[in-house]
């Protein structure tokens, strides 16, 4: 039977070593400018807190970003590079060992898992809150935001004059739980493959190459911008889906790790 105290100490300890590297820190970086980039000129040019003559505002500056810029290219890159290197790292200073000793062998597997991926997405989560932040500096509060986004599910949180930053923190969690996935799919290429640069483009060229083999019902992009499934968007749709593709991240990063460092088969 498992120890949650030692997947609890095993999980902290990875999350703190994600968030305390500067490689956190670049990525959230990385991604807040990326979303940015998109504004900057409109930004700068203007004065500040200023509506425009159209009367659009932060939450319709936010939004442009996310649909029209580099944000989904940038997101697979960011959540890999801020987290996916961590078994890389433990494995080069040899600290691997000692920890499964320590915390058991599974309990090792599920907190380097589950630290590592809740990193992953906070580093994400991280850079689109800054933007948030940035954009409502920027830019009046935009209310009603209703006419941001078709999927009906959006509307009810879009009303009134907390939707634009409802908007935002949505957005802001959705990227977290895509980050999650993403980071696990570099953690689990790094134990088949221990080289950290393969670890940080790897889940960028997986999450593309999904994106064009599958049919639009299961785009993986959906859970940052919702695009394919307008028609039949639903919350719980998409977090059952994110679920499905996470707990399958676990299971394969599981059985690497097993196959690989435990038995030490090629």
């Amino acid at each position: 039977m498992m120890k949650l105290g030692s997947i609890n100490r095993s999980l902290r300890v990875n999350l703190a070593n994600v968030v305390t590297a500067p490689n956190f820190w670049i990525s959230a970086m990385l991604l807040f400018g990326v979303l940015f980039a998109e504004v900057a000129e409109g930004a700068f040019l203007g004065p500040w807190r200023m509506a425009d003559q159209s009367g659009f505002g932060d939450a319709y500056y936010f939004n442009i970003s996310l649909h029209f810029g580099y944000y989904i290219y940038a997101a697979p890159l960011a959540c890999a590079f801020a987290a996916s290197g961590m078994f890389v790292s433990d494995l080069e200073a040899g600290f691997y060992r000692l920890r499964l000793m320590k915390s058991g062998r599974r309990e090792y597997q599920y907190g380097l898992f589950l630290g590592t991926t809740i990193g992953g997405g906070l580093a994400l989560m991280v850079g689109v809150l800054l933007f948030a932040v940035a954009c409502s500096i920027i830019y009046l509060p935009y209310y009603p935001a209703t006419d941001l986004v078709a999927p009906q599910a959006w509307l009810p949180m879009l009303k009134g004059q907390m939707g634009n930053w409802n908007f935002m923190l949505v957005s802001a969690l959705l990227a977290f739980l895509f980050g999650m996935v993403w980071s696990g799919v570099g953690l689990a290429i790094s134990v088949l493959s221990p080289n950290r640069y393969v670890s940080y483009l790897a889940p960028f060229i997986i999450c593309f190459c999904a994106v064009l083999a599958l049919p639009k019902e299961f785009q993986p992009l959906e859970m940052l911008v919702q695009m394919s499934w307008y028609e039949t968007f639903t919350f719980p749709k998409l977090i059952r889906y994110q679920a499905v593709l996470y707990f399958t991240v676990m299971a394969w990063f599981r059985y690497a790790f097993e196959r690989r460092v435990i038995r030490g088969q090629g």
